[in-house]
């Protein structure tokens, strides 16, 4: 649809954004890997999407190779329920694969193990 040219001009922009964002945000179809850190309240938040209100959970995560600050990640009930179990099992490095959207979207989490080597 765009050039070569725009579509870099609009993800030059879409970095500028994201520079100060306190939240973490993951694209559908694409994925991320975040650290968890148990000991950080987990929260419950409202929102309103289509006008209408839900629920969602707020995590605490370091989101790899980034700026090692920490930000928010909100989920929906059912893939906060995936990221307790993991959590439970002692796994906090995780990589969250988004699949779908809107009130569809679930995240998935695969624990990630380190090399130690």
């Amino acid at each position: 649809m765009y050039n070569s040219v725009a579509q870099n001009n609009f993800d030059e922009i879409d970095k500028i954004l994201n520079i100060d964002n306190d939240y973490v945000s993951i694209e559908p179809g694409s994925s991320k890997i975040l650290q968890f850190n148990p000991t950080k309240k987990i929260e419950v938040v409202e929102k309103i999407y289509k006008g209408k209100p839900f629920t969602q959970i707020r995590f605490i995560v370091i989101e790899q190779n980034s700026d090692n600050k920490e930000k928010s990640f909100n989920v929906g009930k059912k893939s906060a329920r995936l990221m307790i179990a993991k959590l439970k099992e002692g796994h906090t490095l995780l990589k969250i694969e988004r699949i779908g959207s809107g009130t569809d979207t679930l995240y998935m989490p695969t624990p990630v193990y380190e090399d130690k080597g």
